[in-house]
């Protein structure tokens, strides 16, 4: 049995044992008024002790007080995680929440499997239930979700595959969660409900939920069409994330770079972004043979794009990304500017930048990570963000070097994070790569050019060729 599976099979064995109570002393009438789940800001926080994936996560020996925390911040929509044996909840902690602070709107979050779980969380004071798409037939979530909305409950229906949004899509729930957790695996990729939420053809109101735990990657759904987020670990461990939460739900659209970006994914081909573009006629013909991304050098480098050649790609159907080099996270006031005006996309860290200057950042970006070893490759885990790059090593130089990496480094980035990687690309190995490693994006630079600065046009179509020669199976 995947995890799901098992945690289902230990709830029935409980119900059995305890009833649908589980042990705890629920009202047989409802005592708290009802909210509505919703409220703005539409930013769900957890109270969540431990999960399977990571363990303890905090002892919350009182519910109230971390209810609390989030309330006098400013959030009114709180999620309660009540199943016992992985996450260490109970019913009683959503009725101490709901009785202490009536006016928020508190989510049952658990596996429920019945209408008398349905009833139970009503009884108990949840102002909304958690149905996961994966854990129920369709009649059975059709079901639960009608008698829930009879009782008056807001209902998150949680898929996390488009074989979930089919099976839920009769019923057209008015709050629908996409997870970036893997229930079977539980990995997190942050990608995902952007890929899904196309599928969904339905007016609803979605939900961003998991791998959320800084402001720029907060960004990423409400910047995408999400109405709201559920965030659990990260302010169980740090509350004053909420203010940067709110912060983000306020930027609202669906321009944000990974959505874009992802839109222009086709299925088993690569994104490919060449780097090192220093002039219009480079740019145009890496559009014109299907560049995804154009990727400008803004350090010091003979491959250095000039700022207000930027300014002329504006045209251009292509992202547009700068490549800095810094300690600080800091990349420069030309840059930002080129950023807040629109002529730029995103920004990709290539130097010593620590983790917490990505997470605090203001726009889309990503780390590029050059990699001597195979022990180099679990600094992945350490960089926020849907996706890393990595890059061959050099101690003399941050890109460009043509070098290629080791396989078995990249056959372990791509267990860790869908594979994006750098350094040595060419129209002789790039078919081979795309056929064995299956990168999700490839950048190139240094092996297309005729001289540094200057891309070859035929060595770049060919390129291209032999990326799509790679892509047939």
């Amino acid at each position: 049995m995947n995890i799901l599976q098992q945690i289902a099979a230990i709830r029935r064995e409980s119900i059995k044992r305890e009833g649908y109570t589980l042990g705890a002393a629920v009202p047989p009438e409802r005592e708290v008024p009802l909210q509505i789940f919703g409220q703005s800001p539409f930013v769900i926080c957890e109270i969540k002790r431990r999960s399977p994936s990571k363990g303890k996560i905090s002892e919350i020996t009182d519910p109230v007080k971390q209810a609390g925390l989030y309330y006098d911040k400013g959030i009114r929509n709180i999620s309660v995680l009540t199943e016992e044996d992985h996450f260490g909840g109970s019913l009683d902690d959503l009725m101490k929440v709901k009785r202490a602070y009536p006016g928020a709107a508190v989510l049952r979050k658990d596996f429920l499997l019945e209408k008398e779980d349905v009833l139970v969380s009503y009884r108990a004071g949840a102002d909304a239930v958690l149905l996961i798409a994966a854990l129920l037939d369709q009649k059975k979530i059709a079901d639960l979700y009608a008698y829930a909305e009879s009782l008056g409950l807001a209902v998150l229906v949680e898929v996390h595959n488009r074989e979930e949004i089919d099976k839920v899509r009769p019923f057209k729930p008015e709050i629908t969660g996409i997870n970036c957790r893997n229930l079977k695996t539980f990995r997190i990729d942050q990608i995902l409900p952007l890929e899904l939420k196309g599928h969904i053809d339905w007016e609803t109101r979605l939900v961003y939920e998991s791998g959320i735990s800084s402001f720029n990657e907060a960004i990423i759904p409400f910047e995408s069409g999400f109405a709201g987020i559920l965030v659990g670990e990260s302010v169980v461990r740090d509350p004053d994330l909420i203010d940067d939460l709110i912060q983000a739900s306020e930027r609202k659209g669906e321009r944000n770079f990974w959505n874009r970006l992802y839109g222009r994914k086709r299925e088993g081909h690569p994104l490919v972004k060449i780097c090192g573009i220093t002039n219009r006629d480079d740019g145009e013909a890496a559009v014109e043979m299907g560049a995804d991304v154009l990727g400008f050098v803004l350090a010091e480098s003979p491959r250095r794009a000039d700022p207000a050649f930027i300014r002329t790609l504006k045209d251009l159907d292509v992202m547009k990304v700068a490549v800095v080099v810094t300690d600080e996270g800091e990349p420069g006031r030309e840059v930002m500017d080129l950023l807040e005006k629109g002529y730029l996309d995103g920004v990709q860290f290539h130097g010593n930048e620590y983790p917490g200057a990505l997470r605090a950042f203001s726009y889309p970006c990503y780390k590029a990570l050059r990699l001597k070893d195979s022990a180099d490759v679990l600094e992945i885990h350490r960089y926020p963000g849907p996706r890393v790059l990595v890059d061959a090593w050099s101690e003399k130089e941050y890109g460009g070097t043509g070098k290629r990496l080791d396989g078995d480094i990249l056959k372990e980035a791509g267990f860790i994070r869908p594979l994006w990687m750098a350094g040595g690309l060419a129209p002789d190995n790039v078919g081979e790569i795309v056929r064995t490693y299956r990168p999700e994006l490839i950048d190139a630079s240094s092996r297309l050019e005729a001289e540094k600065g200057r891309k070859d046009h035929g060595k770049m179509r060919e390129f291209f060729r032999e990326i799509e020669n790679g892509c047939v199976q």
